[in-house]
């Protein structure tokens, strides 16, 4: 329910509206509406993991005003339902990415940027190289044509994010 005041909008439940005509106290209304938005987001972090960024424009779509998004994303932070280093380790670790495409892929979820450099300081592509020969031997090996079977790989390893470097030592021991 939207409870419109002098001072602002509040969205609350039903069960903590004022009655018809009478005055509501805008404290009680902000602490209505702050408990309703931690959990709306306690309900949309029970499905995966998010960055901060991600949740306070969740909060933000749910029709919460900015000041609110703040305070729950804060509340998160401080109780642990929202950790940015995180979110991008689990991240890291569940995809075959390079270095590049970790890093667009990390701002585009609104991780912060002193984040994301801190976490790439502790990728390195040379050590998920086995990793990345196996995945390109079983994908590729198998094409008759060895020409396609590089340029494919190429493709594949490039728009991963990986270094130049990296495709080309792969394809080296892969093909």
């Amino acid at each position: 329910m939207l409870v419109t005041l002098p001072s602002g909008k509040y969205l609350i439940p039903m069960s903590g509206a004022p009655e018809q005509g009478r005055d509501a106290d805008p404290e009680y209304l902000f602490a209505l509406q702050n408990d309703c938005a931690r959990n709306d987001v306690q309900r949309f972090l029970s499905f995966s993991e998010r960055s901060s960024g991600q949740l306070r424009d969740k909060v933000i779509s749910l029709g919460y005003p900015d000041f609110v998004a703040e305070t729950t994303v804060n509340w998160a932070v401080e109780y642990g339902l929202v950790d940015d280093r995180r979110f991008c380790k689990l991240f890291v670790s569940s995809r075959t990415m390079g270095r590049a495409r970790i890093k667009i892929e990390l701002s585009r979820r609104k991780v912060p940027q002193n984040i994301i450099d801190q976490v790439l300081e502790t990728v390195s592509e040379s050590e998920s190289r086995e990793e990345l020969v196996k995945q390109v031997s079983a994908r590729y090996g198998n094409l008759a044509d060895h020409k396609t079977a590089r340029r494919r790989a190429s493709g594949w390893l490039s728009r991963r994010g990986f270094s130049s470097e990296t495709v080309h030592q792969v394809l080296k021991e892969a093909l």
